[in-house]
């Protein structure tokens, strides 16, 4: 299927598969904020697997990625219409950040409405925070819900664009499925692959058939 460029929709017509379990999602984006844009596994492919379908396992994912720690006294909410609320800023931050971050991968004007929706993420960022005695910012308790992981997410995004150089931000090169996005760190800059254990080897595997 052909990759969508830029775009966090997935294919008409793609099947959700169950999610596997939270402790067996690889974190290969080298960043909170590209980790979190790669939830969707195997993006262009029919059958797609979004890892964060719960209130709870989007909790469980954002501990296991570091966007939230455990005195954070962070709880899912208990309330069917907020526990749906919240997926849905859930869903709709990732596909802005991945437009975001698509955009720069492949040198285009960032998208103005993801644009203006990070922004937004980023003011309730800051809204929630107080400057302490030791000159540092701090998290305020009322900011301390289900939502602030999304707020630290935001701030992560914001750095990476800032200051990271746009050509070490990549798209994995199998382009068949994955699209995922990833921060080359590699000393040559030349990494391809969200991972070479995974579309890597398959890629090797599909030309050894092919030959």
């Amino acid at each position: 299927m052909a990759k969508r460029i830029g775009q966090d929709c997935l294919p008409p017509g793609n099947r959700h598969l169950p999610p596997r379990p939270i402790a067996a999602i690889r974190l290969d984006g080298g960043r909170p904020c590209l980790d979190f844009v790669n939830t969707i596994h195997d993006r262009y492919a029919v059958e797609v697997e979004d890892y964060l379908q719960q209130p709870q396992r989007f909790v469980e994912w954002c501990t296991r990625a570091g966007v939230l720690h455990p005195d954070d006294g962070v709880r899912v909410p208990r309330a069917a219409r907020e526990r749906a609320a919240l997926m849905r800023e859930v869903e709709t931050l990732r596909r802005h950040l991945h437009a975001l971050f698509a955009a720069r991968v492949d040198e285009l004007p960032l998208p103005a409405d993801a644009a203006r929706a990070l922004d937004r993420w980023l003011h309730r960022a800051w809204e929630g925070q107080s400057l302490g005695a030791d000159g540092q910012l701090h998290w305020r308790a009322d900011a301390c819900d289900a939502r602030l992981p999304l707020k630290r997410i935001a701030l992560d995004a914001l750095d990476l664009l800032g200051n990271a150089p746009a050509s070490r931000l990549r798209r994995c090169a199998n382009t068949s499925s994955c699209g995922w996005l990833f921060l080359d760190t590699s000393k040559n800059q030349r990494r391809r692959w969200c991972a070479m254990e995974t579309c890597g080897t398959a890629e090797k595997m599909q030309r050894y058939r092919e030959g």
